[in-house]
């Protein structure tokens, strides 16, 4: 369940390609800090999350009056473990993951990866805990699965 925290619009002249940055600035100026916001088309408008479990969400008006609707919601954060593949006898993940797990910190998730390895079927895994907004996770978790 989300609570809206309070809403606001964005004027016309901002493009579509500008209005990510503009989400970014306008949160960090009002108190509702982020690192990045993107499109997202599940959510039908451009998204910032932050890990304080609140999101800015961006939404273009009719032509008239035109410009963003923009909305801050609290949202109820969820955790997941995300069971990552690591080289044999090492604790060492694949690297392109770890630096993806970088850019969905900025974007507004939590994670933690747990120190110590352990087998399972002859596969060596190493978990990560995820918490944050189901839309990020999934998008995560779906890299993830891609990459194995």
């Amino acid at each position: 369940m989300s609570k809206i925290l309070t809403e606001t619009t964005f004027p016309s002249v901002i493009h579509n390609e500008e209005v990510c940055d503009e989400i970014v600035k306008w949160g960090n100026a009002n108190g509702y800090p982020l690192k990045k916001a993107k499109l997202y088309n599940k959510m039908g408008g451009y998204v910032g999350f932050s890990p304080d479990n609140y999101f800015i969400k961006a939404t273009r008006l009719p032509p008239v009056p035109g410009g963003w609707k923009v909305v801050v919601e609290k949202y109820e954060a969820e955790t997941r473990i995300i069971v990552l593949n690591v080289k044999p006898g090492t604790t060492e993940a694949n690297h392109f993951i770890l630096k993806m797990m970088d850019e969905y910190v900025k974007e507004g998730l939590k994670m933690e990866l747990a120190n110590d390895a352990y087998e399972s079927y002859g596969l060596y895994l190493r978990d990560l805990s995820v918490t944050g907004h189901p839309v990020l996770i999934n998008n995560f978790e779906d890299f993830v699965e891609n990459m194995r």
